[in-house]
């Protein structure tokens, strides 16, 4: 996979996702944290949802 993609080791969280692929990412971190929450692992629910919030938040800054 390219770097663009995936950034490197150093990249901060959050900051590997492409603007153009925001909206699919959070529509992915709102499913992965659905599914975690129905195998009962609220925790990795928890980070799925916190990483939605962060996609949010830079969607909306990106589009001012």
């Amino acid at each position: 996979m390219s770097v663009k993609l995936n950034g490197n080791k150093y990249s901060p969280t959050g900051t590997r996702v492409p603007s153009e692929l925001l909206p699919t990412a959070i529509r992915y971190e709102k499913a992965r944290a659905l599914a975690f929450e129905h195998l009962g692992q609220p925790h990795r629910a928890e980070e799925c949802v916190a990483l939605k919030r962060f996609y949010e938040r830079r969607k909306m800054e990106e589009q001012n």
